[in-house]
């Protein structure tokens, strides 16, 4: 037992390395978790993994860092394979040659763990986060996922940067595409709080080489790019925020709600929303056509719009320049308007989680 305990502590310690921390938690629900998903022979194989966006590592990389276990490279093989099967480790295969890698646990193992969650993983996952929500992202300043407009709410005249088009972003792709069950809706289906936005749940996009695990495993469903274009379609006029990575070259695409999504909920509860979101975009409302009609206060998913006296005020520290109001506003009252200092998001997915780590690492050295 003591045996088993260490090894799950010694991943927990191992993950809480990466760019993304995986901390200790008061009452042990870290250890749980990890508990739910590895066994104590693939926990023990995770803390020899290493980290990268993408996995990289084959297994004559691997192997001779779990020799010294007596185990075979054949049995290490099996056992990578499963655990990618499983959501527990990033994986991609070109060609005859597999690649493996540790994933952070978010975005990463939670989102792997799409159509495999169970209630007790779901109450072990909220228990963790109550703790302490959104720490991340409050300590570096730097978000995994960054808030675009949508297309609708965008008007031809508009200086848009391309980073800012999700079209364009989707237009310059190779792919492949795919559509993946949405594991936050999935959780709240389970949790018996179904969505109040949307019934659909197929509508979470992958692009690229995010998708490779996903296609090999069985697990999304590869779809063209015109069949992604009318997804997005169909969230936008489902008032669902738009959310890729926070980089110019996107991998994912999240439609978001703030009612099952993780980084909407906790952000909605905080008095400064806005703080924890990466936008360039904020809200303001021509008075002399507003209808008073209330529809951006019914689908605002952060609470930001507000009627008052007959005339809707958009608080601009709940207003995180989605731009669902504005597509959704019959009198077409609402408009976005450019935040004065724009935000470049890094090139590549990797510049992130490098930012990230960068910040990190000063912030750890400053405490000392």
């Amino acid at each position: 037992m003591v045996e088993e305990v260490d090894v799950y502590r010694e991943l927990q310690r191992h993950m809480d390395t990466f760019p993304i921390r995986f901390p200790e938690r008061e009452g042990g629900v870290e250890i749980r978790l990890l508990k739910r998903l590895f066994t104590p022979h693939e926990a023990k194989i995770a803390t020899k993994l290493k980290w990268s966006v993408y996995p990289s590592e084959t297994l004559d990389d691997i192997y001779p860092r779990l020799k010294a276990t007596g185990i075979s490279k054949e049995e290490l093989e099996n056992s990578l394979d499963e655990m990618a099967q499983k959501g527990l480790i990033l994986y991609l295969k070109e060609g005859d040659t597999k690649y493996y890698g540790n994933a952070l646990w978010v975005i990463g193992i939670y989102e792997l763990q799409v159509d495999k969650l169970t209630k007790e993983l779901i109450e072990d996952m909220d228990q963790f986060y109550n703790a302490r929500p959104l720490q991340e992202i409050q300590r570096t300043g730097i978000g995994q996922l960054r808030t675009i407009p949508v297309e609708q709410s965008i008007k031809r005249e508009d200086s848009v940067a391309n980073y800012d088009n999700i079209r364009q972003l989707i237009d310059k792709s190779d792919g492949p595409f795919i559509l993946v069950n949405c594991v936050c809706r999935q959780t709240k289906d389970i949790k018996g709080e179904p969505c109040k936005v949307t019934n659909r749940r197929n509508l979470c996009i992958g692009i690229g080489g995010f998708t490779k695990q996903y296609i090999d495993l069985g697990w999304g469903q590869e779809v063209t790019k015109e069949e992604i274009l009318e997804t997005i379609r169909q969230n936008e006029e489902e008032g669902l925020v738009l959310q890729p990575s926070n980089s110019q070259d996107i991998d994912f695409l999240c439609s978001c709600c703030g009612c099952c999504c993780g980084g909407l909920v906790g952000a909605k509860g905080a008095p400064r929303p806005v703080d924890y979101f990466t936008t360039n975009y904020f809200t303001e409302v021509d008075a002399d056509l507003c209808s008073s009609c209330g529809t951006c206060v019914e689908v605002c998913q952060m609470d930001a719009a507000t009627l008052i006296d007959g005339i809707v005020t958009i608080n601009l520290d709940r207003c995180i320049g989605c731009g669902v109001c504005v597509a959704n506003c019959p009198s077409e009252a609402m408009n976005l308007v450019k935040k004065e200092k724009e935000h470049v998001p890094p090139e590549t997915f990797e510049d992130l989680y490098a930012q990230i780590e960068q910040r990190r690492k000063e912030l750890d050295k400053a405490a000392k």
